[in-house]
């Protein structure tokens, strides 16, 4: 009977799973990562330099930069005091990691090492000499912007955007 069944609606359960597959492969692509891959510093106000970022649909803002030169995806965190990275995101670098301890993250406490980065530029804005917190059991490639960079960045959010801007003191 089952078997009846099948070669009675293969047709049906094919383009079926093909419809699954479709929707499943668009819904990973788009806005969904990074919508912004070649982030680019314009003038704004006064002609300071600026780098606008749209969120993606899951509203986090996820962007393209470079950490001593080298490409890495960047997931903004506000909440995070460093910038935090997979071990082999380090690895890829060649970072020099020293002792960082034990580090407090949403998934409990795991020990972290430290590491100093000589440049992190997002389009343009570049922060120098900023700390971050490799973690040996971070998953995936992302590396989370945290605020020792944005510390030196005015920040604004409006509209689905986040513009940065070099922290001018007044």
């Amino acid at each position: 009977m089952k078997t009846r069944w099948l070669s009675q609606n293969r047709g049906i359960l094919l383009f079926t799973l093909l419809g699954v597959a479709i929707v499943l492969t668009l819904s990973q692509t788009g806005t969904r990562g990074n919508p912004n891959p070649r982030p680019v510093a314009y003038p704004g106000t006064a002609g300071v330099p600026q780098v606008v970022l749209k969120e993606n649909q899951l509203s986090q803002y996820v962007t393209t930069g470079r950490i001593n030169g080298e490409k890495v995806e960047f997931l903004v965190d506000t909440g995070a005091a460093d910038i935090a990275m997979p071990y082999r995101v380090a690895q890829r670098l060649g970072l020099q990691l020293n002792p960082g301890g034990i580090s407090k993250t949403g998934n409990g406490n795991v020990q972290s090492w430290s590491a100093r980065l000589d440049r992190v530029d997002i389009g343009g804005l570049v922060a120098e000499q900023v700390s971050a917190t490799v973690l040996p059991h971070m998953v995936g490639d992302q590396v989370l912007l945290g605020m020792a960079y944005l510390r030196h960045m005015e920040m604004v959010l409006a509209g689905g955007r986040m513009t940065l801007r070099p922290y001018l003191t007044p």
